[in-house]
């Protein structure tokens, strides 16, 4: 249950490779974007529409209905 913590030594890792991934596409013309992992389930419905096939719905502890995108 939860997220997944990483750390000190893992974090040094990912951002290694995370650093090499993001200069190799800046180099071919992308740019850096940051989306939200979670997201209010009403938020979300609003982007993608009703279709249940593309988000998954979480409830945090405090019972409020959060949603991933199918995406991430």
């Amino acid at each position: 249950q939860g997220t997944r913590d990483f750390g000190p030594k893992e974090m040094a890792i990912r951002e290694r490779a995370f650093k090499a991934i993001i200069s190799c596409f800046k180099r071919h013309g992308a740019e850096v974007i940051d989306t939200p992992v979670f997201e209010l389930k009403e938020t979300l419905t609003g982007k993608y529409g009703e279709d249940s096939k593309l988000i998954y719905d979480l409830k945090d502890q405090g019972g409020e209905l959060l949603s991933l995108r199918y995406d991430l």
